[in-house]
């Protein structure tokens, strides 16, 4: 057989259907012949990128490291892993933006190229994203359609990932209409005490937006004497007088603006009120399980000055005295099971101040005592003592000093300045302080100066208010053959000062009360009333 040279120019003279098929075989190669350098790269890297998928028959060419060689593994055995969904935001369209679309925020894992998502309602109905972008290998962000889910009697829908591999589906994640949402926890909000003032709050919040909740009273009703405010949900009040400790059950509803509601049930107990009275000093023994107690300590009154004689004072009447010291405050800290000491002031004598009364850290100062004639001044105390009257000049009223004392004793305590008297003979003395708010009356003519009125408190029984820490009323000038009517005390155990010649009328006991003043000739004035301590818990 002849041999055609094959040149430059002939270099297509060997072609494919030339050569016999298989008459090239390893065996006719000889070893080493084929070097790596030989092979032509772009068997592999001039080859484009598929974008499809791969298919399940489909065979993959694996490097194994340990071995050196390559394998062949079926598509559907390589683990690429499968998504995982951790959570979707947000979790609620709202119905009135139908018109309108919401964009998710769907994050996990294994988010592969080609990644797809879904909703599926409550009836395993599927609902489709418009668009669905892959952001990341974590994040998918999902735009749908509002129209598609507005009934909110579908809810709530999962969401599903489907990432080529496998899928995956996070249950009931997405609302219609959420309804609002209650913060504070169902059942006993807490217990008020008979008489006392209760506030409790309500909170609930919408999930859709920061809109306004509304709260309203749907089913039964609060104990009497409470209210509820619909715009804060706060309940208050004055509890209502009980028989024993009695518990109201209720229904709140919370509604927002696009008219969804929801309802939770609550409790209030008013709890029958222990009360404990000191007329006496002594000791209280805190109950196990009590950690405050509501408390009144009033102080001993001020004593009433005497009225002047014929002469220098010129029959003028003496200064009332002032109201002991108040201190109301609901809620003192006790210690369960400890010991509290009660310490109990008397009323002062003609013109002297009434003794302090204590409970714990709590210390109420006495009443000053009333101003003697002529011209006496008042003393200062718990409330002022009124200031004698007489020629020469005006009576000076004493100072309250409860206010100005330290911590509770000052911030929950009350007392006021007695009343001064008008300078001349045959006038009446001024007034003592009371703990209302108001000063006693200051002397003037022939008629007693009132004493100042005292404080209203129901916590002796719960239900009836009873005043305390009355001023004592100023002692009436003096002229001719006979005085003038006396001075009423203030209201709160407050003495009425004399009139006609005579006495004034002792504070009453256990209020309080300034004594009232005396009326010429030279009638001494008269104590002020004994404290009282009382608690309920």
């Amino acid at each position: 057989m002849a041999l055609t040279k094959i040149g430059p120019s002939g270099f297509d003279n060997i072609t494919t259907d030339k050569i016999a098929t298989d008459s090239i075989t390893e065996a006719k190669i000889a070893d080493a012949a084929v070097e790596n350098e030989h092979l032509n790269t772009n068997v592999i890297s001039a080859q484009s990128e598929l974008s499809e998928k791969g298919a399940a028959d489909d065979v993959l060419l694996v490097y194994d490291t340990s071995t050196g060689t390559l394998k062949k593994i079926s598509v559907v055995n390589l683990n690429l892993g499968g998504p995982t969904i951790s959570s979707i935001s947000p979790t609620n369209v709202d119905s009135k933006d139908s018109a309108t679309t919401t964009t998710f925020t769907v994050t996990g894992t294994n988010f592969f190229t080609g990644t797809t998502a879904k909703l599926i309602s409550n009836s395993a109905s599927d609902i489709s994203f418009t668009t669905v972008t892959r952001d990341s290998n974590t994040q998918l962000t999902c735009v749908l359609n509002n129209a598609l889910i507005t009934l909110n009697t579908d809810e709530p829908y999962d969401i599903f990932v489907n990432n080529g591999i496998s899928s995956t589906t996070l249950t009931n994640q997405v609302n219609v209409d959420q309804r609002p949402v209650f913060v504070t926890a169902a059942g006993s909000l807490g217990s008020v005490t008979e008489g006392g003032s209760a506030s409790f709050t309500i909170e609930a919040t919408d999930p859709e937006s920061a809109g306004a909740i509304r709260y309203d009273v749907v089913g039964n009703s609060l104990p009497s004497g409470l209210s509820l405010n619909t715009a804060t949900g706060v309940i208050s009040g004055t509890a209502p007088a009980v028989g024993a400790d009695t518990t109201s059950t209720f229904t709140i509803q919370a509604s927002d603006v696009d008219s969804n509601v929801s309802l939770r049930e609550f409790s209030i107990t008013v709890t029958d009120a222990t009360i404990v009275s000191f007329t006496s000093s002594g000791t209280f023994s805190v109950p196990i399980g009590k950690t405050s107690v509501d408390v009144l300590v009033v102080a001993g009154g001020g004593g009433g000055a005497s009225g002047g004689p014929t002469g220098a004072g010129c029959g003028a009447g003496g200064g009332g005295g002032g109201a002991g010291g108040l201190i109301f405050k609901p809620g003192f800290p006790v210690t369960p099971g400890g010991t509290v000491t009660v310490t109990l002031g008397c009323g002062g004598g003609n013109a002297t101040t009434g003794q302090d009364s204590v409970f714990g850290t709590l210390t109420a100062k006495g009443g000053g005592g009333g101003g003697p004639v002529p011209r006496g001044a008042g003393s200062a105390g718990g409330s002022g003592g009124g200031g004698g009257a007489g020629n020469g000049g005006p009576g000076v009223a004493g100072a309250a000093t409860q206010p100005t004392q330290p911590g509770d004793s000052g911030s929950f305590g009350f007392g006021n300045n007695g009343g001064a008297a008008t300078g001349g003979d045959y006038q009446s003395g001024g007034g003592g302080g009371g703990g209302s708010g108001a000063v006693g009356g200051s002397g003037g003519g022939f008629a007693g100066s009132p004493g100042g009125a005292g404080r209203a408190y129901t916590i002796a029984d719960g239900t009836t208010s009873v005043y305390y820490a009355g001023g004592g009323g100023g002692g009436g000038g003096h002229t001719g053959g006979g005085g003038n009517v006396p001075a009423p005390g203030g209201q709160g155990g407050g003495g009425a000062g004399g009139g006609t010649p005579a006495s004034g009328t002792p504070g009453q006991a256990n209020t309080g009360g300034g004594g009232g003043g005396g009326s010429q000739p030279a009638n001494p004035g008269s104590s002020g009333g004994k404290g009282i301590v009382i608690l309920q818990y």
